[in-house]
């Protein structure tokens, strides 16, 4: 059985929080590719740049083919990944901007291909990278502010 701590927040608090999530661009302009958040304070190029694309069929209320995207995700749309492998791109990316190195496609995230009668340890070491960079992009891109 496991506890659950309640955070206590007085109504100014409360009311703070409200304002900052109905206000906030940054909060509610989220990339249709991996929803997260896109950054509009960046450097030109940064891979998490928030850019308008035309994307047919999307569903942005009032704007007919248009969608907001990430720079890195708009280059990178043709991958049918799911979301957090997208968002795995997405944090390795982000990674590689901020130590200065060259941005490329990465398909196996660092991970080695696997040797003959490995293939669990690579498999392991697959979902590892995954959920470290999935995490990393969501802490990147939500912690903003």
């Amino acid at each position: 059985m496991g506890w659950h701590v309640r955070e206590t927040i007085d109504e100014d608090q409360r009311e703070r929080r409200i304002r900052h999530v109905t206000r906030c661009l940054s909060c509610t302009l989220t990339c249709v590719h991996c929803g997260l958040p896109a950054r509009f304070s960046v450097p030109p190029g940064h891979p998490g740049l928030g850019v308008v694309e035309h994307l047919p069929g999307s569903t942005t209320p009032g704007l007919p083919d248009l969608a907001l995207l990430h720079r890195f995700c708009r280059d990178h749309t043709g991958t049918d990944a799911g979301i957090a492998l997208r968002r795995a791109y997405l944090g390795l990316a982000t990674e590689l901007f901020e130590a200065g190195r060259r941005i490329r496609r990465h398909h196996r995230l660092g991970v080695h291909p696997p040797r003959p009668g490995h293939l669990e340890a690579y498999r392991k070491r697959w979902r590892v990278a995954k959920m470290r960079y999935a995490c990393k992009a969501c802490r990147y891109y939500t912690g903003s502010h």
